[in-house]
């Protein structure tokens, strides 16, 4: 396979803007598998898939591919997932941004069926307990993504102000989420993510990130790989460390 390495100039508007669009990185024929793991993972055709990281839209109450709105930890339930969590070219361009070194923190399937709901204005690293805050997510597109699908948005170059408040409740069916406050949110300045199915988008941790609601007939499925560096450090003293997948390079002692 081909290796897919960022140039100089792509490296630096990751730097200076937080994220990168990729286009048509991964193969048709692999995103049509992928489209098809989603489909009988909800049919329930895969039955050592755990059913209780299986997130419905707000209202519904049975899975079916209308109203499954995230597969929560899908690579690290299923092989097809992880396969592509691995991926050489994907694997490459997160070489280009963390170095040689690299674990998977988490993975998320979006499914954003018709209707599907928004996501307000987060960070990633809000949510994780890991040091440094300079986590990698590759999003990949399942379905072409367009403005009325309900894409992501980015606020270009905010990853560079730090973490900042989450303190806005913001609730999804029974779970209690956060949200940043609107008025810290330079709404003048975002950018949808507009890509073809096949292609990647990558954000670092702390950019400023939502999501709309999809507003179509069809769903925006996207994957979404959280990657760090085997050097990050475990942050949260109340939890246990977990243990996560090395996808490339050396393990480090008292390290993640």
């Amino acid at each position: 396979m081909e290796m897919r390495i960022l140039q100089e100039m792509d490296i630096k508007q990751y730097q200076e803007q937080g994220y990168l669009i990729v286009e048509n990185l991964i193969s048709d024929e692999e995103i049509k598998q992928l489209r098809q793991r989603t489909e009988d993972i909800i049919a329930g055709h895969i039955p050592e898939y755990p059913s209780s990281t299986i997130e419905l839209e707000p209202g519904a109450n049975r899975i079916e591919m209308k109203t499954v709105r995230k597969l929560n930890a899908c690579a690290e339930n299923d092989a097809v997932f992880l396969s592509h969590a691995k991926h050489e070219k994907v694997l490459d361009i997160v070489e280009s941004i963390l170095g040689p070194d690299i674990k998977m923190y988490a993975s998320q399937g979006f499914l954003k069926p018709p209707g599907g709901v928004e996501k307000p204005y987060h960070q990633d690293s809000a949510y994780f307990d890991i040091e440094p805050m300079n986590l990698v997510t590759c999003w990949t597109a399942l379905d072409d993504v367009t403005l009325k699908k309900g894409p992501m948005w980015v606020i270009p170059s905010s990853h560079q102000n730090g973490i900042i408040d989450h303190s806005l409740k913001w609730k999804v069916r029974d779970r209690q989420d956060k949200q940043v406050p609107d008025n810290l949110i330079d709404h003048a300045n975002e950018k949808p993510i507009i890509m073809p199915a096949g292609s990647c988008s990558f954000h670092h941790s702390l950019l400023l990130h939502r999501s709309t609601a999809n507003l179509s007939n069809q769903s925006r499925r996207g994957l979404a790989i959280h990657y760090m560096s085997a050097n990050s450090r475990w942050t949260n003293s109340k939890n246990p460390q977990p243990s996560y997948i090395l996808m490339r390079g050396q393990e480090y002692p008292g390290c993640v």
